[in-house]
């Protein structure tokens, strides 16, 4: 697996009457903003990145058939048998460390409300963790909704190339300060059968 390495760049723009107005914090919460965002575009790669002029995400680890995801039709709901099924799509020497990713939305609308034929909810929760059969699921907004993946994140490589840098300058232009968070980044899955997908079909 080679790694290069992508720009994520994102800017703020305060004007200088409301700097002078600012409290001392105010450059920290500009700082922590803009490490925000990048940590947010980064996840974004992390999943969806198409792998062409930017990092290589999940999303893109296979070409999604039958043998390594589970489509649920576009007028369908999700049952427990789909759930199920795509467990069983995933390689045991990938279980042991294997999680969930979806939205929240997902995990509230299609996954809660499922059980099993023994009546139990597939889904369960310990303090603020949530695990579908036991698996663990993380939460993002980056995935799909209605879509779902489960695999070893751990056979993902990624790289930031160094901390976060944050530069400002003056603009006289505008008299204004222009914040920049700087982030070079890059991943890809090294192994694309340690993931399989939840489809919502769009037919």
């Amino acid at each position: 697996v080679t790694l290069t390495g992508y720009e994520i760049i994102k800017l703020v723009q305060i004007s200088d009457t409301v700097m002078t107005m600012s409290i001392a914090a105010f450059e920290n919460w500009i700082v922590d903003m803009l490490a925000e965002a990048i940590a947010r575009k980064v996840e974004d790669f992390f999943i969806n990145g198409t792998g062409s002029s930017q990092p290589k995400g999940i999303d893109k680890a296979n070409t999604w058939g039958a043998t390594n995801s589970v489509t649920v039709a576009k007028a369908g709901s999700l049952t427990a048998a789909n759930v199920q099924t795509l467990i069983g799509l995933l390689n045991a020497g990938y279980d042991r460390n294997a999680k969930f990713v979806m939205s929240k939305k997902t995990l509230f609308t299609d996954f809660m409300p499922l059980q099993d034929t023994s009546k139990n909810h597939i889904v369960t929760v310990q303090g603020n963790s949530y695990f579908v059969y036991g698996y663990p699921v993380l939460l993002s907004d980056y995935v799909k909704e209605h879509e779902a993946f489960l695999g070893d994140f751990k056979k993902v490589c990624a790289n930031l190339a160094e901390d976060i840098n944050v530069k400002n300058a003056y603009d006289i232009d505008t008299n204004s300060y222009k914040y920049s968070g700087i982030a070079i980044f890059d991943c890809t899955p090294a192994i694309g059968e340690a993931f399989v997908k939840l489809v919502k079909g769009d037919a």
